[in-house]
């Protein structure tokens, strides 16, 4: 992560270069380059616009990628049904099919799979009226050893307890499409 005032000043810089480097071509009447220099210096004033722009503090690619290119988020079908668990209160919601896509990747060995990328989640968590997970975790199964974690994701540090999501494989039959979704989460209070 880089500071967003940084960034600023490095692009300044730059397209300030850049900008000497057209006069400099003009001056020479070299013609043939500039309109390589004319599309660097868009670029980079592209570039300082956007971080002009931004709110961000702190710039990483992860971060740019977010801001640019959102999650949608879409209405699901799910009950929502509470209870309790060895005395503990918990509230369980199943979606129904097709359930809210997410994105898992294959953990080293290829045995089991993580989730990484945590902005699905966030999403549907927002939809729930939910506080939003801080990072990605690895299926519980290769934790505990025990088949009956597989397909199960969970935060034990969770802000209001823990939250046991569940993944499965959901078919949307308008699309004809099956993709990896959220089939249920559980939050279970301390």
């Amino acid at each position: 992560m880089v500071a967003t005032e940084t960034v600023k000043t490095v692009l300044l810089v730059l397209f300030g270069l850049s900008i000497l480097w057209i006069i400099v071509i003009i001056v020479r009447n070299d013609m043939q380059t500039i309109i390589r220099a004319l599309i660097v210096a868009a670029l980079l004033g592209l570039g300082l616009y956007y971080v002009n722009q931004t709110k961000l503090e702190k710039l990483s690619y992860r971060a740019v990628k977010e801001e640019l290119f959102p999650v949608k988020s879409r209405a699901y079908t799910y009950d929502k049904r509470e209870g309790a668990i060895a005395g503990s209160p918990t509230t369980t919601f199943v979606f129904q099919d097709p359930g809210p896509p997410i994105t898992v990747a294959m953990m080293n060995g290829g045995k089991y799979m993580a989730i990484k990328d945590v902005r699905r989640v966030n999403v549907v968590l927002e939809y729930l009226g939910l506080p939003p997970v801080e990072k990605g975790v690895p299926e519980l199964a290769s934790i505990t050893g025990k088949t009956i974690d597989a397909d199960k994701y969970r935060w034990d540090d969770y802000a209001r307890g823990v939250l046991l999501l569940e993944r499965g494989i959901c078919r949307d039959l308008t699309s004809t499409e099956t993709f990896t979704c959220i089939a249920r989460i559980t939050i279970t209070a301390r």
